[in-house]
């Protein structure tokens, strides 16, 4: 098995267990306490997407794409849900942001062990942090192109 199938495997692992982790603290955020445990296991995954980013690897490049839609999309759909309300139309489109809330940012969710924020701005950093990774990515392309 070459270096990038173990590192999806790894990034796959790393993202179960973040998702494991952090799904009930993330349901139930005000009520529910977040732990060094789930902490660790959100760094982990920011870790293990940076490794398998800097590998140039378009499975870990398409996850980060998808968090940064996710995280974008969740923030700006909460965020405006809050003023506008009670429109059919638009309920159906504010439904969109919660099966991309717990797919991309709940593993990520025990990052707010450190912010202590609201949930929403925990999709704005999840966007922030894929920014950092995306960057990461396409320096890295840019140095394999000129070694090679």
């Amino acid at each position: 098995m070459n270096i990038k199938k173990r590192c999806i495997v790894t990034l796959s692992c790393v993202y179960a267990i973040a998702f494991v982790l952090n799904v009930i603290p993330s349901v139930t955020f005000p009520d529910a306490t977040i732990g060094p445990l789930q902490a660790t296991a959100s760094v982990l995954l920011v870790l293990c997407m940076m490794g398998t980013c800097v590998l140039n690897d378009r499975v870990a490049k398409l996850y980060v794409t998808a968090l940064l839609f996710a995280g974008v999309t969740v923030f700006t759909l909460h965020s405006f849900e809050t003023y506008v309300y009670d429109i059919v139309i638009l309920d159906a489109l504010f439904a969109i942001q919660y099966p991309l809330y717990l797919l991309f940012v709940t593993p990520l969710f025990g990052l707010n062990f450190f912010f202590n924020v609201e949930a929403d701005f925990i999709a704005l950093f999840a966007f922030f942090i894929g920014l950092f990774i995306l960057a990461i990515h396409e320096i890295a392309m840019m140095v394999s192109r000129r070694s090679t």
